[in-house]
């Protein structure tokens, strides 16, 4: 299968904090986004819940902020 290079701009924290635990789950971050793109193509949608309002949990129960 023909590979290609994407080139992605992120905060460097954001960068840094993903690969300490892709690490610690034993796979890289390239792993990690091939993962998330199969996924979301297989399921045709993002693969999590995306919303406008935040939401803060307590316990067992959420509260909009």
């Amino acid at each position: 299968m023909e590979t290609v290079n994407v080139t992605v701009r992120m905060e460097r924290q954001t960068r840094d904090g993903a690969a300490k635990l892709f690490s610690e789950l034993g796979i890289s971050t390239t792993q990690a986004i091939n993962m998330f793109l199969k996924q979301a193509v297989r399921e045709q949608r993002v693969p999590f819940e995306v919303t406008a309002r935040p939401t803060v949990e307590r316990g067992s129960e959420s509260m909009e902020k």
